[in-house]
């Protein structure tokens, strides 16, 4: 017998027990039901419900060594209201999700609904409005986010969807003019947008004014300014005063 044969042997044999041993730890592991996923924990919803979130992950059950991280967080941010996701595994059988959620810029109304829309634009999901501004005014548990938000009355909309997309300058325009109008003693009642006619604000006056949500607002609001005072000066009546076209506003 050759000298160190029996080592050689005792270490393959050593080797193949290893490699047997591990492999019934893999296959335990993957199979065993003491891994099952039985615990979801979502944390960072807001507007978002558990439930919504555990139900797109679609985890439960699953095999957290089977949890694909990349594909779960995928299904997570497809939500309208989903910014980010971070998915994490823990061992026997916990899956964490961390949701950051889009930021409600406003709400915009359209058709006979009204909606949560982000400052790019993105339909976040259906509202009573009134509701949240009812309980913010009542100091009852709402969303603080939602209180001081602006409302955007898109004239010639229809029903909308979570995750489609409306003006985002329009909301833009509305929130600077919301800040503009009051300092120039002009008393904004709402703001107005259609395709046809861009950004309109009804006033306290009784006039309204038309802007363009794509130009220099700060300009319009000047422009618009001087047209008040014009009318104001001449006792003038005027219902419309626009200021879309540059040195060229109107009044009607």
């Amino acid at each position: 017998m050759p000298p160190g044969f029996l080592s050689w042997v005792f270490g393959r044999l050593l080797a193949a027990v290893l490699l047997v041993g591990a492999g019934w730890v893999v296959y335990d592991s993957a199979s065993s039901d003491r891994f099952q996923v039985r615990s979801v924990r979502v944390q960072g919803n807001v507007l978002l419900s558990r439930a919504e979130v555990e139900s797109v992950a679609a985890v439960s059950g699953v095999n957290v060594f089977w949890v694909d991280r990349g594909q779960v967080a995928e299904r997570v941010r497809a939500l309208p209201l989903v910014q980010r996701a971070e998915i994490n595994a823990a061992l026997p059988g916990t899956v964490e999700i961390s949701v950051f959620e889009r930021q409600p810029a406003a709400f915009w109304v359209s058709g006979d609904r009204s909606y949560l829309v982000d400052r790019e634009g993105v339909i976040l999901k259906a509202v009573d409005v009134e509701t949240q501004q009812a309980r913010a005014c009542a100091g009852q548990p709402c969303d603080p986010r939602l209180a001081p938000l602006p409302t955007v009355a898109q004239l010639d909309g229809q029903p909308l969807t979570p995750g489609d997309r409306v003006d985002a300058s329009a909301l833009t325009t509305s929130a600077r003019l919301a800040a503009l109008l009051p300092a120039v003693g002009v008393e904004p009642l709402a703001f107005e947008w259609s395709r046809d006619f861009g950004l309109e604000v009804p006033t306290r006056d009784g006039w309204r004014a038309r802007f363009d949500h794509s130009g220099n607002v700060e300009d319009q609001v000047a422009s618009l300014r001087s047209v008040r005072d014009e009318i104001a000066r001449t006792k003038a009546a005027a219902q419309l005063i626009d200021v879309r076209f540059g040195d060229r506003p109107y009044f009607r």
